[in-house]
């Protein structure tokens, strides 16, 4: 059985050394004004539209962090997703259940030679996948590629560590950012394979600090060529907008988002929303809409909806689906 470059003990342990850099145990017993802690709750809810193995999805989860002037910060979470499956034969799955603890430490820094600021940060992510119900013939197989009766989802034990380096100018008005995923997945009896991404980033200003623009690529290489059916090389280009509205505040909105990604993305690491791929196929496309609203100077609401396009390669079957996103945050 092949290993990959890190235990899943070690994806988390950079995290934990960054941590301690800052300080973060002896500085979490304090409740002194240099931190500024905030609390987010989420929950989606998605529906899949001529899939051949899944019927619905269902998430729930929270975020802690807190940032420490303007020196770092660290953020811990946990989230629980359920995929309810269509388990009727070979290849299928009743239930799929995944739990994700989350852990992620940030530094800046201040170089003589940039006109801004650095941040070094490091995530990274411990994933169990439990799958019941699976269907028969499948030999005891995880998921084993485009093999005769293997089924797609299985039991896995799957680590990520995805660092990322972030420039930011004096004038808050122009950043960069290039980010690096490892993933590996190693599924009981079965298949252990790695998953390499590079993101390069940049995001901007248009027409002053009331709208902002990101731009991000994904370079994604599978270690096995029969995981996605010989395309273990996917590129996709993701482009979002956010705008922050003045005192008019249309419908009482804060700020609103608009999202869409082009190409090919499997097994992504999604680093803004803290979330792995996993469960998903081959995403070809996808477009999200999302609006802010403040509570207060200190508690906000989050609600996105979202169409995305898939494939399934190693049965041959296309399929979309629609999803709604609600999250509540509040900061002290």
């Amino acid at each position: 059985m092949k290993k990959g470059l890190f235990s899943q003990q070690s994806v988390i342990t950079g995290c934990v050394l960054l941590n301690a850099a800052l300080g973060l145990p002896a500085a979490l017993a304090q409740t002194t004004d240099p931190w500024e802690m905030r609390l987010t709750a989420q929950t989606v809810y998605g529906s899949y539209n001529d899939a051949d193995l899944r019927d619905s999805l269902f998430g729930a989860g929270f975020f802690l962090g807190g940032d420490y002037l303007e020196k770092g910060g660290f953020t811990v979470g946990y989230t629980y997703t359920e995929v309810d499956g269509k388990g009727s034969g070979a290849g299928t799955f009743d239930t799929l259940e995944e739990n994700t603890a989350y852990l992620s430490g940030k530094l800046h820094s201040y170089p003589d030679s940039f006109a801004g600021r650095l941040t070094w940060r490091l995530d990274g992510y411990l994933i169990k996948d439990d799958a019941s119900g699976k269907g028969n013939n499948n030999n005891g197989q995880g998921n084993s590629g485009n093999a005769e009766g293997a089924y797609v989802a299985g039991d896995a034990d799957i680590g990520v560590v995805n660092p990322i380096v972030t420039f930011m100018n004096n004038a808050k008005d122009l950043s960069f950012e290039m980010g690096y995923a490892y993933s590996n997945y190693d599924y009981d009896g079965g298949d252990e394979y790695q998953v390499h991404q590079v993101t390069p980033t940049m995001g901007f200003a248009v027409g002053g600090p009331a709208n902002w623009i990101q731009l991000r690529a994904y370079f994604i290489h599978i270690s096995e060529d029969d995981v996605n059916d010989g395309n273990n090389d996917t590129t996709a280009v993701e482009a979002r907008w956010t705008h922050w509205f003045g005192p008019s505040r249309p419908l009482g909105l804060d700020s609103v988002g608009l999202s869409g990604m082009v190409g090919e993305r499997f097994l992504a690491v999604d680093s803004d929303a803290a979330v792995v791929y996993t469960l998903a196929d081959e995403q070809q496309g996808s477009v999200a809409l999302n609006g802010v609203w403040k509570l207060g100077e200190k508690t906000s609401v989050m609600l996105q909806g979202g169409y995305e396009q898939y494939e399934n390669r190693v049965i041959n079957n296309d399929y979309d689906s629609t999803y709604i996103y609600l999250n509540l945050s509040h900061k002290w």
